[in-house]
């Protein structure tokens, strides 16, 4: 090694700080940021040609999504959010309603058996939680990869929710990683130039 310390460490290190910087928003404040946030998203082009939208279900100190998911299902667009398995899988099921789910793998609030998959679409977008971002839409997530491993569909346009304070310059990346195609803040959207 000539002294550069590897991608997976440099991650666990900036994953405690951020995630530190994300704690101390205060818990109004994080849910006044997340409403602009989803405001910001419910106003881009993405969105209104999008047919399907692949949307994650907030826990802990996330951007909250649950108004979100209210607001997206009485548009008429569906809706789906992802099943997480131990074994790192992880895939979609549509919901029409927010009294399909139930408490999935990491406590967050995931669709029942009886939902239909999601498979494909012709024009879907999928929402994604990090810790961070970066300006090029790279994002820290949680060290599990289960949308690096899922997106690999390049048809599917990857938005990044996250507070304006952790929209950072530049983020460390393997060779998995994906970039969203937008990055949205409480202060406004931002394009990535990657699509």
């Amino acid at each position: 090694m000539n002294g550069k310390i590897p991608v997976r460490e440099e991650k666990r290190a900036l994953r405690h700080k951020y995630a530190a910087v994300r704690q101390a928003i205060h818990k109004d404040d994080r849910l006044e940021k997340s409403r602009a946030i989803c405001a910001n998203f419910l106003k881009t082009m993405s969105y209104a040609h999008a047919d399907v939208i692949l949307l994650y279900h907030s826990i802990n100190q996330e951007v909250d999504t649950t108004e979100l998911i209210s607001a997206v299902l009485k548009s008429g667009k569906r809706v789906a959010l992802p099943v997480c398995r131990e074994n790192g899988q992880m895939f979609f099921r549509y919901i029409t309603s927010e009294e399909q789910l139930t408490k999935g793998f990491f406590s967050a609030p995931e669709p029942d058996e009886s939902c239909e998959k999601f498979v494909s679409a012709r024009h879907a977008l999928c929402v994604i939680p990090a810790i961070a971002f970066d300006r090029q839409g790279y994002r820290l997530g949680y060290g599990k990869g289960y949308y690096d491993r899922y997106l690999t569909d390049p048809s599917i346009v990857k938005v990044g929710f996250v507070y304006h304070e952790l929209l950072v310059d530049r983020l460390p990346r393997g060779r998995f990683d994906l970039a969203c195609d937008l990055v949205i803040t409480e202060k406004g959207v931002f394009n990535t130039g990657e699509k």
